[in-house]
């Protein structure tokens, strides 16, 4: 894995969460590559007519960069050489990536289903993207066991992970997640349904969605950042995007920070909504239901002081569970500026520092609030 340089830790936790991380697109690349003949499995080279793209900051000219094309067998297929690899057929090993160059692997009608570990790992490439190819229904699934158990994802990438495409991909982990990034993920457009025994969708330092159409059916949590250990990591950026959640614990968690500036979220079924140290929706069509809490800004293992949420815009519709729950829990501050929100809740706000009312809509079960009623479990002064 790639080494980045971290924040220092003597800057200050406010000003590096709310600096937040942005989302970098990654321009269509259209491919018109030859089929490789037989089923050998083995690779053929083709020729491929490509756009230049940007990721992460560097140009990646991937028509500069050799294409193959690759029907699969049940040998998988490792990949050591950067390029663009088109994978149509089915297997039953696994795509390994190890390389030092930048991967993008095209899934244009593939099936992996892996009963050794992962279905497609990244063990070192400088960015891997996974592009679903138009108008294709891609499968990948993993084993339930495995010899390495730190390789804990269907798609599992120990370097930068984009998933890119108009084409549709069904993840069904069975050991543990669903897709694992342990630097940064980006998932810029597609279809993606994923199924998992624990946590759906992981990126270590941040996980970044700005479009596509993404379900999410997790035993654990379902898409979140994880990173409790860098300063200014652990970012969840929503920008875009339809997506379903249903969780058997939280649904949209991050360690550092959770920023939703736009897209379509249904959370159907949850313990925690949406749960973080500090929480930005600046915009978003936001409906949820949750057992616990439904927004909940909470101490992590990296920050355990400033917690706050801010509300400056978008529609929030929150349905809490019965008994000790509440729709808006904030362990510090909690500010609202703008946006709807229609609450249905025993509790309907509770936070332990300063709560300010400048702007927004609210309804709390059916009747309109023009100030923020509840309770304050901090031993502060009730508003």
């Amino acid at each position: 894995m790639r080494h980045h340089t971290k924040v220092a830790g003597g800057v200050m936790i406010a000003a590096l969460l709310l600096a937040g991380c942005t989302a970098t697109s990654l321009d269509d690349a259209a491919t018109d590559s030859t089929s490789s003949s037989g089923d050998t499995g083995e690779a053929t080279t083709s020729t491929s007519t490509v756009t230049e793209s940007t990721v992460s900051g560097v140009d990646v000219d991937w028509g500069t960069l050799p294409s193959t094309d690759v029907t699969l067998t049940d040998e998988g297929l490792e990949i050591t050489e950067a390029g663009t690899y088109v994978l149509t057929g089915s297997s039953t090993g696994q795509v390994t990536v190890d390389s030092d160059g930048y991967v993008r692997i095209i899934l244009d009608g593939a099936t992996i289903e892996s009963t050794a570990g992962a279905a497609i790992q990244v063990d070192n490439a400088e960015l891997t993207v996974v592009e679903l190819a138009e108008g294709t229904v891609n499968t990948v699934s993993d084993a339930a066991t495995r010899s390495d158990e730190e390789i804990d994802g269907a798609i599992y990438s120990s370097d930068d992970l984009y998933l890119a495409g108009t084409g549709t991909l069904t993840v069904t982990a069975n050991f543990a997640d669903g897709i694992v990034g342990k630097d940064d993920v980006w998932i810029l457009d597609g279809t993606i349904d994923v199924t998992s025994v624990d946590d759906g969708i992981r990126g270590t330092d941040s996980l970044n969605i700005s479009d596509g159409t993404i379900a999410v059916d997790a035993a654990g949590d379902g898409v979140k950042s994880t990173n409790d250990t860098d300063l200014g990591e652990g970012q969840l950026v929503i920008s875009g995007g339809e997506l379903t959640i249903t969780t058997g614990d939280d649904a949209i968690k991050a360690e550092q920070q959770v920023s939703i500036t736009g897209g379509t979220i249904v959370i159907t079924d949850s313990v925690e909504g949406i749960e973080a140290p500090v929480i930005v929706i600046d915009d978003g069509d936001i409906t949820l239901s949750a057992s616990d809490d439904g927004i909940n800004a909470a101490a992590s293992a990296i920050v355990t002081s400033g917690m706050n949420i801010t509300i400056n815009g978008g529609s929030l519709t929150i349905e809490m569970g019965s008994g000790d729950t509440d729709a808006i829990d904030s362990n510090g501050d909690l500010t609202i500026t703008g946006g709807t929100i229609d609450i249905t809740a025993q509790s309907a706000f509770d936070y332990d520092g300063t709560g300010s009312l400048t702007g927004a809509t609210i309804t709390v079960n059916g009747e309109s609030v023009t100030e923020l009623t509840g309770q304050m479990m901090g031993g502060g002064r009730r508003p």
